[in-house]
């Protein structure tokens, strides 16, 4: 069975857990987490009591999506007297989602919501090869290189919290049929352009459901696999090392049903590659046998109850039919809209902001506020950006490296770092700077194309 799904989003720089039944139309529920300092040993013990206290009946604080209540001027009476005893263990308790019956207001009373609560310490382990893997890179989650990924995301629809819930129930049909009886199989693709934040989506959602299933598995570990190194490192061995990857994960699995394994394979469509455009040379030879190989594991894993494998792909035509009959999902990941583009630009304007790279007495305007300003007289850093935005869309986006949450956030940095001169820079002046660094790519673009014009007249 493959449910496909066509999703437009972009990356943007601007529950006690286990398995959730989504909520009946008559129940509402906020998730929230807590993430406890690394220094505290009895996590459950502390999850338990903030677990009890934000369920109280006498809790009548009130919350929204995208609070931080540790942050907020009423914690102490949220928490009560949890607040002294761990405020300095609680380094961040945020309210991440809603689900339940649509109300006109956004703000909900926690006595009037049931609270799946979430408590959480991030590893920080270095970025290293897999011992047992060596053709991946291993990462036990939630893990510190991983934080406010996810939160960076910006989709048109809310799919990030579609992909958590699919994930989620994914799992917890696979628990409740049983080991080898599970009839989609355990297997998400993420296609689109490059940029588009298919990579960085995988990533940030292995984190969150590291977090959102922490009572259901001890552990959780994310397995990301260099698809570039089977055809290149290993050539002629790639169907051998992709075969052997998959017994090592399905080891992996049975000797531990309590840990939760993610497999990351990004760029699938180097071992994944449509056989029936194969050439028989003996490159393609070697492709054609990694790819019969990826089936026969994918196979030997649909039995298995602990694992999830999110697969990205730029050539989604390229893939081979067997594999896409194999995906339990298929999410094609489109560019940005223009508010999605603001929200973007936006957000990493405003973090190097907070971070006092770009001094600004004020925070920058949302989409529709900038919007207005825009049509009316293009002044305010809100309609600048929207100007600027307009400036790429009107010129040649391949200039920056094409219209993608990639480009969009590297834009604000570069522009910076090539044309700052001393130490200080001011909103005006970072902005005029973004535009300055936009002209000068779309003139090298241009520049470009009538020496190759040039060229191209030359030889002839």
């Amino acid at each position: 069975m493959v449910i496909e799904e066509e999703l437009k989003g972009e990356e943007s720089p601007d529950g006690d857990g286990g398995f959730v039944v989504v909520p009946s139309p008559f129940t509402s529920t906020i998730f929230i987490e807590a993430r406890i300092s690394k220094d505290w040993s009895d996590i459950w013990e502390l999850q338990q009591a903030l677990q009890a206290r934000l369920s109280s009946p006498d809790n009548g604080s009130a919350v929204e999506v995208g609070d931080e209540i540790m942050a907020s001027p009423d914690a102490s009476i949220t928490l009560g007297q949890l607040f002294e005893t761990y405020k300095d263990i609680i380094q961040s308790l945020k309210v991440v989602e809603y689900v339940g019956i649509e109300t006109a207001s956004t703000c909900y009373a926690l006595n009037t919501v049931t609270v799946k609560l979430q408590a959480y310490q991030l590893y920080e382990t270095e970025r290293e090869e897999d011992s047992a893997i060596p053709q991946a890179e291993s990462s036990l989650m939630p893990h510190v290189r991983f934080d406010g990924q996810w939160d960076e995301l910006v989709f048109e629809s809310d799919l990030k919290a579609e992909l958590i819930w699919m994930m989620t129930n994914i799992l917890r049909f696979s628990q409740r049929s049983g080991v080898g009886s599970r009839d989609i199989n355990p297997l998400i693709l993420l296609y689109g352009l490059p940029g588009t934040g298919k990579t960085t989506l995988c990533q940030g959602l292995a984190q969150k459901i590291s977090i959102r299933l922490n009572s259901t598995y001890k552990q959780t570990k994310l397995i990301q696999i260099k698809t570039a190194n089977l055809l290149s490192k290993y050539y002629s061995e790639s169907a051998k090392q992709v075969d052997n990857i998959f017994t090592i994960i399905t080891r992996m699995c049975q000797d531990d049903p309590e840990r939760f394994i993610c497999v990351l394979i990004d760029e699938v469509e180097s071992i994944a590659f449509s056989r029936e455009h194969s050439t028989y040379n003996g490159e393609a030879q070697d492709s054609l046998r990694a790819t019969n190989a990826l089936l026969t594991g994918l196979d030997r894993a649909k039995g298995l109850a602990n694992v999830i494998f999110l697969c990205t792909s730029n050539m989604v035509g390229s893939l081979d039919t067997a594999f896409l009959d194999r995906c339990g999902l298929r999410i094609a990941v489109h560019p940005p809209s223009n508010a999605s583009q603001y929200i973007i630009l936006r957000g990493r304007i405003q973090k190097l902001v907070d971070q006092g790279h770009i001094t600004s007495e004020k925070s920058l305007p949302r989409y529709n506020e900038a919007y207005i300003g825009y049509r009316a007289d293009r002044d305010g850093p809100g309609a600048k950006i929207l100007a600027i935005l307009e400036l790429i869309n009107s010129g040649n986006a391949q200039s920056i490296g094409g219209i993608s949450g990639r480009s969009l956030t590297q834009l604000p940095e570069l522009a910076i770092l090539r044309y700052l001169r001393g130490e200080d820079c001011d909103i005006d002046r970072a902005l005029a700077f973004i535009k300055r660094f936009v002209l000068s790519q779309e003139s090298q673009t241009v520049e470009n194309r009538g020496h190759k014009r040039t060229h191209g007249q030359m030889d002839g």
